[in-house]
């Protein structure tokens, strides 16, 4: 609840309720919420294949966005896969433009069991990855629409997907607590809002409650739509994962769901949960382009799901993310001290880094000349110049042992470039 901005913790004095949060807009929908039955056991570890690419000697990449391709289990999805092709009749012929029913069935069942989101199967489309629904959106509300706020910073993607069809992007800033809505006094016409509300990226923030229903009453003042990309909420390490901004308003929010984190990002399967007002808009759209994600794919994942194998995958992987995040920030605090800040809550696959005592910023591609490779905060930027100080670590994808060698590296080079 302090992740969400519900409560408000005291150093000396207790835990409180916190201000701004108005009853009205969403909290009917907040308080259906229910919890989620299943309990979760991890499945027996299977054997890692050799890991490719560099470390140890090479080059130590702490890459964002991409999760442990090592721990996929491979041997299980193939035998999914399998099965699925073998027993697809009707499969291979062109089908439900939505995407497969029984895999909407288990996307609805599996969203109510882990967010306690509640959405009609009707309501879901599966697409090839988060990409092409982020740009499904742009194009299918384009005759309305002409322009979007984004966060800034963010990733790039999404900028390029919605410049591409035409629209117009209002960066709007990125703090502690996540996109600062309540300085948006009103949407005008044809304005849309994307958000990370669960885990921004990169600032790993989490938007609290206050501006989660002032996002939603902008939206409906407006009878604009907010696009929500949920595309790590499985992986909060602490506590349970964060209630969607879906929740606070169905009819407000299109919400982007993918299996490229939780899975693998070579499936390219994704969903949106729409609006009911626009399920048969973006069904036609989608129809008319011809826009179809491979039925096989979509039966073994359906299956894959129904026998649990989803969620204890991801029991697994939050146990593996949560290690190497305290071997990060270990390794960050010994080699650094106070002299790196670290931020962002405990949830995803990165953490963002701040040097705020360095005369002047590295150039933090030039870090590669030490052995290591780290993003800077700065090349997610819409307004530059402001975060320069800044660089966001990955860890989905690093080895436990080059975490250590890695940030020795990071600190030689930091020591001598800045």
């Amino acid at each position: 609840m302090i992740a969400e901005g519900y409560l408000v913790g005291r150093i000396g004095s207790g835990t409180f309720v916190a201000e701004g949060i108005t009853p009205g807009i969403g909290l009917r929908a907040a308080g259906t919420r229910e919890a989620s039955g299943r309990t979760e056991a991890a499945a027996p570890a299977g054997q890692d294949a050799p890991r490719a690419g560099d470390g140890a000697g090479g080059l130590i990449r702490f890459d964002t966005g991409v999760p442990d391709l090592e721990r996929f289990p491979r041997r299980r999805w193939a035998r999914y896969l399998k099965e699925a092709a073998e027993e697809a009749e009707g499969r291979y012929d062109y089908r439900d433009v939505r995407g497969e029913e029984g895999l909407r069935r288990e996307i609805a069942a599996f969203l109510h069991r882990s967010r306690g989101m509640r959405c009609d199967p009707d309501r879901i489309m599966i697409v090839n990855g988060s990409s092409e629904g982020f740009a499904l959106v742009a194009r299918t509300l384009k005759p309305k629409f002409d322009s979007v706020c984004l966060e800034d910073p963010t990733i790039e993607i999404t900028g390029h997907i919605f410049l591409q069809s035409g629209y117009r992007i209002e960066p709007v800033p990125v703090d502690e607590s996540g996109m600062r809505v309540h300085e948006i006094g009103t949407l005008p016409p044809g304005r849309l809002l994307v958000l990370t509300p669960s885990h921004q990226y990169p600032t790993g923030s989490i938007l609290p409650i206050q501006r989660r229903l002032h996002a939603v009453q902008l939206a409906e003042e407006a009878d604009a739509y907010i696009v929500e990309d949920d595309y790590d909420g499985d992986f909060r390490l602490k506590g349970v994962p964060i209630p969607p901004l879906y929740t606070l308003g169905p009819e407000r929010v299109i919400y982007a769901g993918t299996f490229s984190k939780t899975l693998a990002p070579g499936l390219r399967l994704g969903f949106l949960v729409l609006p009911r007002s626009l399920a048969g808009k973006f069904a036609a759209f989608k129809e008319a382009a011809n826009l179809r994600t491979p039925a096989v794919l979509q039966a073994a994942l359906a299956r894959f799901i129904r026998d649990g194998h989803l969620e204890r995958h991801i029991y697994r992987m939050r146990a593996v993310y949560r290690t190497r995040r305290a071997l990060l920030i270990e390794a960050l605090n010994r080699h650094f001290g106070g002299r790196a800040v670290i931020r962002g809550d405990e949830a995803g696959m990165h953490l963002l880094v701040e040097f705020p005592d360095l005369d002047a910023a590295p150039e933090w591609s030039r870090s590669a000349e030490y052995g290591v490779v780290v993003d800077s905060v700065e090349d997610y930027c819409l307004q530059r110049g402001f975060r320069t100080r800044q660089i966001v670590l990955g860890y989905g994808n690093i080895r436990e042992e080059d975490i250590e060698p890695g940030i020795e590296r990071l600190s030689r080079f930091v020591r001598e470039r800045g």
